[in-house]
């Protein structure tokens, strides 16, 4: 019995598959061996447990993953609240009650016997050497927190910042809170410290700038007249006025200027305009000026007034003499060639501007 299966390829075709496995196209004719076609070519080689219900497992199996994770979320959700919020705001309170502590002993009439006594005891008890030095808040936070160095270093710098910035004790948690926490205070006090030596550069700067003036004016030279026209006050009564007059010049040709005006102008106004100056003229190197000023000062024998103050170098109170001529002796002093170096221009300048 022949076994026939057709398969309708296109309106005319058909194929017959006879029992020896021939198989005839009745159009093209064309054979193919069935014994030597590779049927596994369609036998799936992977997931072959997999079942379309899978799906739902595997679902299932990443919800699982995803829900330990939000529970690790609220975890942490919940330390941060319990330990790290509730647990800062304690601990605010905290530097704020040793803030105030602090406060009370720095204003106690035997502040510097509790001082001791805290050094004492630190050494007595943990061999923790504080000096006579130390600050007011270090002694005190060391006290409290003995054991852990670091912990009050940190402490006594919130406290510095915190004193400096005339905070109350009882403000103080919310202040920190306010400014981003401890760390941020700790940038802060770098950043007080810095313009604290910054202030005392630019005060120094002119205090050096006006000695150097001063002392320069024992030197010998040709006055200058002014007439009464030419001279205006700014300084309004009861007002001390600068201790330098200010003149309004203009240049005429080469070396020759006329003065238009002499103007006496107030203290602050004319430390402003001095200072201005002394920002521009003196080197950084202030250790330098005081140096070059010192030997000025020696170069032209002066040892009192002149901005001498007790406790410079080569100070020497004067002693009254009824023999002793009443004026200071002026000094000639051969300068021409004084203060040529970038490191001596701000004696040159008051070279050229006695």
């Amino acid at each position: 019995m022949e076994t026939q299966t057709s398969v309708q390829t296109k309106p005319t075709a058909k194929i017959t598959i006879p029992p020896n496995g021939n198989v005839i196209v009745d159009e093209d004719q064309d054979e193919f061996d069935l014994d030597d076609f590779e049927l596994n070519i369609f036998t799936p080689q992977t997931n072959m447990a997999k079942r379309p219900s899978d799906v739902d497992e595997i679902l299932e199996q990443v919800d699982k993953v995803l829900a330990k994770g939000k529970t690790l979320g609220a975890l942490n959700d919940k330390f941060v609240d319990t330990y790290v919020i509730k647990g800062n705001k304690e601990l605010y309170e905290l530097l704020a009650a040793i803030y105030g502590f602090m406060l009370q002993v720095n204003e106690s009439a035997y502040k510097e016997h509790i001082l001791k006594r805290m050094r004492e005891q630190l050494k007595d008890s943990f061999d923790i050497a504080l000096q006579e030095s130390s600050t007011v808040e270090s002694i005190v936070v060391r006290y409290v927190v003995p054991k852990d160095r670091q912990t009050a270093f940190n402490y006594a710098r919130v406290l510095k910042v915190a004193f400096i910035e005339n905070i109350a004790a009882k403000d103080l948690s919310g202040y920190i809170s306010g400014r981003g926490g401890i760390s941020k205070i700790q940038d802060t006090l770098e950043n007080v410290q810095n313009a604290v030596e910054e202030k005392k550069s630019i005060k120094r700067k002119l205090s050096l700038y006006k000695k150097i003036i001063l002392a320069r004016t024992k030197v010998a030279s040709k006055p200058i007249k002014i007439n009464k026209g030419k001279k205006l006050s700014l300084v309004p009564y009861g007002t001390k006025p600068a201790m330098f007059d200010f003149a309004v010049l203009s240049n005429i040709g080469g070396e020759d200027y006329r003065i238009h005006q002499v103007v006496q102008l107030p203290l602050a106004v004319g430390d402003q305009w001095l200072n201005y100056i002394s920002q521009n003229v003196i080197v950084d190197d202030l250790e330098l000026v005081q140096d070059k000023l010192d030997e000025l000062r020696a170069r032209l024998g002066i040892a009192e007034g002149y901005g001498m103050q007790p406790g410079d170098k080569g100070y020497k109170p004067l002693v009254m003499n009824p023999q002793a001529d009443a004026s200071a002796e002026e000094v000639d002093v051969d300068d021409s060639n004084d203060l040529e170096t970038p490191e001596e221009a701000v004696e040159r300048v008051a070279l050229e501007h006695p």
